[in-house]
């Protein structure tokens, strides 16, 4: 899950480099099970990309949640700029439609940085036990907004308030309508949850 708790950054950090994007992560507050995701734009030019880590593309998970309800600041990209920094504790993506080589899609976070920009941002629901682990930056093509009908599978959403004991719901009506970029990814697809996203009104 996502989560915006304070906390120390601690030294325990793993990074993966690359000639594209870094991508790095630290323990922001162990005790709570919170890291920070690090980026850094090693391209010349504005560069767009999902983050696979833990087995999925983060975001795909409790995105409906985090729709629904305002403390999340969260919305869907309708167009393409550079992450605006606010400190690493206020930082949020924006979420967009992902699409793959077979054409099924996904709800995920999108990430956009300048060249040589470096972001970073909080993510909750690591242990000790349970750290991120096979993480990496998936470069995406991004293609104008669309109209697209979505309908999330209510499983997050329970998933959701049986982690975190609350009782928050996903967005209603479901299926609903959105526009969003959608991102082209040459990676395979992957998803959590049974999502049905169709182009188009519902």
């Amino acid at each position: 899950m996502k989560t915006f708790h304070g906390g120390i950054l601690l030294t325990d950090e793993m990074r993966i480099n690359s000639e594209n994007v870094n991508v790095s992560w630290a323990w922001y507050n162990e005790t709570q099970g919170t890291v920070k995701w690090s980026f850094k734009n090693n391209f010349t030019t504005v560069k767009s990309f999902l983050l696979f880590r833990n087995s999925y593309y983060f975001g795909n998970a409790f995105w409906p949640v985090y729709l629904k309800n305002p403390q999340f600041n969260e919305k869907f990209a309708v167009s393409v700029a550079p992450l605006p920094d606010r400190g690493t504790a206020n930082n949020s993506a924006p979420l967009c439609v992902a699409e793959f080589k077979d054409g099924r899609r996904i709800v995920c976070f999108i990430f956009t940085l300048s060249p040589g920009q470096e972001w970073s941002m909080l993510e909750g629901g690591f242990s000790k036990s349970f750290p991120p682990g096979g993480y990496s930056a998936s470069m995406v093509m991004v293609k104008p907004s669309a109209e697209y009908c979505i309908e999330y599978d209510q499983t997050q959403v329970n998933d959701w308030d049986q982690q975190t004991g609350t009782t928050l719901t996903g967005y209603s009506p479901n299926p609903s309508v959105f526009n969003s970029v959608t991102a082209i990814a040459e990676t395979e697809y992957v998803t959590l949850f049974a999502d049905v996203i169709k182009k188009g009104k519902c």
